[in-house]
């Protein structure tokens, strides 16, 4: 299936199709980079509404199988739940290879898998969900006893363009209120660098594979966190979450630093691996 037909399976009111497209063509270079093959059988966490399980459905063919699983209850998100978008993917052309667990908690036990099960395990743009890099930690362990190679994506914090400084800034002063936060429902809740990926996977002994950088200019998503930053600054930092007023104010001057016009997304860090079986 081309670009096109790829976004025509997932569930967007008519306006929000250009950006929908930009969302799928990023995630068609993480799987290409990947090297997702035809009749592999995926395994996705994090899969939200399902931008990179479409992709890795159409990776993997009507051979293949894709499971998505995500935390999240069928009632989350918005304009459309992960419920509503997941059960218009799975109608659609791709749906015959794809399954999903929504409202499923791994790290508690609500599903297990045998030693190799899955040819593929992916965490694409779902590191900063969780609560801390040891959660984070225990996951990658699960999915690198689950499946025979792991990949993986998220934002690349060493900035290559100054452009790209405010979606950094927006990032960081999020990830600082956010870890006051019992509970959340933020994008943003640890922030995991490349670097402290690749210390993971060195003290796990892990064999990494490859590892790059990948640009995609028109990805909203530094807009997003810049424009939630700015809109919302003030009443997350008049929460009662404990936080010094010295740093409060320091979060604050930070947050004016950071603009929208000319802003430029982050690059996505990439890599896999695979356990020393």
């Amino acid at each position: 299936m081309n670009l096109e037909e790829i976004v025509d399976c997932m569930l967007l009111n008519e306006k929000d199709k250009e950006i929908q497209r930009t969302q799928t063509e990023h995630r068609i270079k993480l799987v290409n980079f990947w090297q997702v093959n035809k009749g592999d059988k995926v395994l996705e966490i994090g899969c939200g509404q399902g931008d990179t399980t479409a992709v890795l459905a159409n990776a993997v063919g009507v051979s293949g199988f894709v499971q998505g699983i995500d935390i999240a209850p069928r009632t989350y998100g918005a304009p459309f739940t992960i419920g509503d978008a997941t059960d218009y993917l799975k109608k659609s052309k791709l749906g015959a290879q794809i399954d999903f667990k929504l409202g499923t908690d791994i790290l508690k036990g609500d599903v297990t898998f045998s030693e190799n099960t899955f040819d593929v395990a992916v965490l694409s743009h779902a590191s900063w969900y969780f609560s801390s890099k040891s959660e984070l930690t225990l996951m990658l362990e699960l999915l690198s006893k689950w499946g025979k190679r792991v990949c993986y994506a998220e934002w690349d914090t060493r900035i290559t363009n100054v452009k790209q400084t405010s979606h950094m800034l927006a990032v960081l002063t999020q990830s600082s209120y956010e870890a006051f936060k019992q509970e959340t429902q933020s994008n943003i809740r640890t922030f995991i660098t490349p670097m402290d990926m690749q210390e993971i996977i060195q003290e796990h002994n892990w064999k990494i594979g490859a590892e790059t950088s990948i640009f995609s200019e028109r990805m909203q998503d530094s807009r997003w966190e810049i424009s939630y930053v700015k809109d919302f600054i003030t009443k997350e930092l008049e929460a009662d979450l404990g936080l010094p007023e010295k740093f409060k104010a320091f979060l604050l001057s930070q947050s004016k630093l950071i603009t929208l016009e000319n802003s430029l997304p982050m690059a996505s860090y990439c890599t896999s691996w695979q356990k020393i079986r």
